[in-house]
């Protein structure tokens, strides 16, 4: 079963990389960080925790979750998370 975590980000540096990494690896297949322009090294610090990076010109929530559902059609199962550490990733 393909499992993919999407989070939509906006300038989250200080906990996307915890939060990445905390991901139950077994369980998830792949994580999606949507980047939606960001002004500090989010992208940089979700790359280096192993998340694939997208970046979403327009901001808005809701355009960053469509864009990461959009990058995970070939998932079976989608789910998604805040990227300031509001949800627990256990």
């Amino acid at each position: 079963m393909n499992i993919t975590v999407v989070i939509p980000a906006l300038n989250e540096e200080a906990c996307i990389g915890r939060l990445v990494s905390s991901l139950p690896r077994p369980l998830v297949s792949r994580v999606i960080v949507v980047d939606n322009r960001s002004t500090d090294r989010t992208a940089e610090v979700a790359r280096a925790a192993g998340a694939t990076v997208i970046r979403q010109e327009q901001r808005g929530y809701g355009n960053a979750c469509a864009a990461g559902a959009r990058a995970a059609s070939d998932a079976d199962i989608v789910v998604f998370m805040d990227g300031d550490l509001s949800d627990d990733p256990a």
